[in-house]
């Protein structure tokens, strides 16, 4: 029998009432543990998971046979928890495995639910019981090597929890009612809702601030000089209709964008952005920026500043000024991501994002592609079945 997790509503607000319980929304990937004479980790869409044999042996060691858990694959060490995640899990060339280091660390599995226990279906038994079931299990196990296992906090829902929650720096919550069933590959029923507060500001690019030498976007060569490719991000300017002015930086753009930024900053600087956050401070300040999109020239005039308080980056000599991208960021006609044209590893990432609807290969459909996620699903489950990939 396939077992597939279930799934939660969206909502706008939070249900007030001693039935609800609200808990943190992980930003990782979803995974079921299969637990029997071994460890099977698998994705929500039942695609196996085996990048982290660390885990597959703590669990083995803390979890007995017969049991199925559910989770999110995690990384804890850093604020953008699906960064890291997403290049680890969806590296998959070479039968790749994580070896875990102090510069590089392990993935966390955080667990919120338990299906099935040493052989006995929980599944019909309230959220509540699977909770101190699922409770016990890790508390009798100890403590698990590096927090490699972890169970997700849960606490009666208020306006209250989910703004600690945010504060904390996660991208939303989840609410659940107690008496909850779990029902396979259900959204929802009405039970699970989850809660993602973002909104979005309109502000002015005002330039860019430079990769960190030795990450991805600027490597050392070996003189052990940074060698940047592209940008660490966009520095913006928000004027708020009170005259608050805050001027902050924010990521969030994929890799071809982030070039484009750097070879050509020109093109960029002054146009109006929209920035997504999780709230306003009372100096002005945005709570958790990021990058969503350039406003296309058609739907708003470019508003051109001087920059404040940022510097663009030098675009090199041998760069060739070009428009960026249609549907990236001044306008023209929308168009796919050239799925064919990518590796494997990173065909699979995008199969697993736009199935489940969140994630950077998602919100680059909507935002600097096609903007119809299942025209993009379509073509990538047609690409990944050409190449004969699991």
């Amino acid at each position: 029998m396939r077992y597939a997790p279930m799934l939660a509503q969206k909502i706008t607000h939070v249900p007030t009432g001693e039935e609800w319980l609200i808990e943190p929304k992980y930003d990782g990937w979803r995974a079921l543990a299969h637990v029997a004479d071994d460890v099977r980790l698998q994705t929500r869409t039942g695609n196996p998971i085996t990048q982290v044999p660390y885990l597959d042996a703590v669990i083995a060691a803390s979890v007995p046979p017969g049991t199925i858990l559910d989770g999110e694959l995690v990384d804890l060490s850093s604020e953008r928890q699906w960064n890291r995640t997403q290049t680890i899990l969806s590296t998959t060339r070479g039968g790749f495995q994580h070896r875990p280091s102090a510069e590089d660390p392990a993935l966390t599995y955080v667990l919120f639910d338990v299906l099935t226990l040493a052989g006995t279906d929980l599944r019909d038994r309230p959220l509540i019981e699977r909770k101190q079931h699922l409770a016990e299990l890790l508390d009798g196990a100890g403590d698990a090597p590096g927090g490699l296992l972890a169970l997700a906090p849960m606490e009666p829902a208020s306006k209250q929890a989910l703004d600690v929650i945010l504060t904390a720096g996660f991208e939303g919550a989840v609410i659940k009612h107690r008496d909850s069933r779990y029902v396979c590959g259900a959204r929802g029923g009405g039970a699970w809702y989850k809660l993602k507060p973002d909104a979005e500001v309109e502000a002015v690019c005002t330039g860019f601030y430079p990769a960190e030498p030795g990450s991805k976007y600027a490597p050392l060569d070996d003189d052990g000089q940074p060698q940047p490719w592209a940008v660490g991000g966009l520095c913006f300017r928000v004027e708020h209709d009170d005259g608050r002015v805050y001027d902050g930086r924010a990521a969030g753009m994929d890799d071809q964008l982030r070039r484009e930024m750097h070879e050509t900053p020109s093109l960029f600087v002054g146009l109006v952005v929209e920035i997504g956050h999780r709230g306003i401070e009372a100096s002005g300040s945005l709570r958790h920026p990021q990058f969503k999109r350039f406003r296309a020239r058609q739907e708003k005039p470019a508003r051109r500043i001087a920059p404040a308080k940022a510097s663009t980056t030098t675009t090199p000599r041998h760069a060739t000024p070009k428009r960026p991208r249609p549907g990236v960021a001044v306008g023209g006609k929308r168009r796919m991501r050239s799925y064919r044209a990518m590796r494997d590893d990173k065909l699979h990432a995008c199969r697993e994002s736009l199935r489940a609807r969140s994630g950077d290969p998602y919100e680059r459909c909507l935002s600097a592609g096609s903007g119809d996620p299942d025209a993009d699903l379509a073509e990538v489950e047609r690409i990944h079945h050409e190449r004969g990939l699991r």
